[in-house]
């Protein structure tokens, strides 16, 4: 995903119940250096922040490990290289799901866009032979993913019921100290999303997918 609070704003509930039984793994494409609407606030200190706040977070949950590709924040339509490192770590890392943020839901940040569709791009890298034969000659031979799921989106076509989990994700949501100011009532307003998704199947907080065979 985009930024290093993404994972939980979009699917902490998700998250948590799949560390459970199975490896999860975070590849966050950003440092989010930009994340502060504090003028004074060096970019360096906010980016190191925030990678902190990310480990954490991801620790309380339970996943595996946290990659950090380390790209400029608000600049990542512009990465020519992104759709080849997440090929890669598809490749190497060899995922069963891979969960993004959906590019056709309106979107104000660029760089969830942006990430989207490297997700896609690199995924069609990973499962075939003949993209990029150099990631051949250095062992990471292709590997195809079973489930794209994008999240979140306007259209859901799988809804995961997180309401045993939705505490979970509230504390690792919280713990992204340096991004609640500029979420203004954040609790409620994920709170009130997660009820809305989970009115459609009857669950009382959920968390809704657009579901992809790849």
């Amino acid at each position: 995903m985009a930024h290093p609070d993404d994972p939980e704003l979009a699917c902490g509930g998700t998250v948590a119940q799949w560390v459970r039984s199975d490896d999860v793994y975070y590849i966050i494409v950003s440092c989010g250096e930009k994340g502060t609407w504090n003028k004074h606030d060096s970019p360096y200190c906010v980016a190191e922040q925030r990678e902190k706040e990310a480990q954490k977070a991801a620790q309380f949950l339970g996943v595996k490990k946290v990659i950090f590709l380390h790209h400029p924040d608000g600049e990542v339509g512009g990465i020519k290289t992104l759709k080849i490192e997440l090929a890669a770590l598809i490749r190497h890392i060899r995922p069963q799901t891979i969960v993004t943020h959906d590019p056709w839901r309106r979107l104000f940040l660029p760089d969830l866009r942006a990430s989207a569709w490297a997700v896609i791009d690199s995924i069609m890298i990973a499962r075939d032979w003949h993209f990029y034969p150099f990631l051949r000659e250095i062992g990471l031979k292709p590997h195809r993913a079973q489930q794209l799921l994008m999240t979140p989106t306007d259209n859901p076509t799988f809804i995961n019921d997180i309401t045993k989990t939705f505490k979970k994700k509230i504390t690792a949501i919280s713990i992204h100290r340096s991004q609640l100011k500029q979420l203004p009532n954040w609790k409620k307003r994920i709170t009130e999303f997660a009820k809305k998704v989970g009115e459609r199947s009857g669950f009382e907080f959920a968390e809704g997918f657009y579901e992809m065979f790849v």
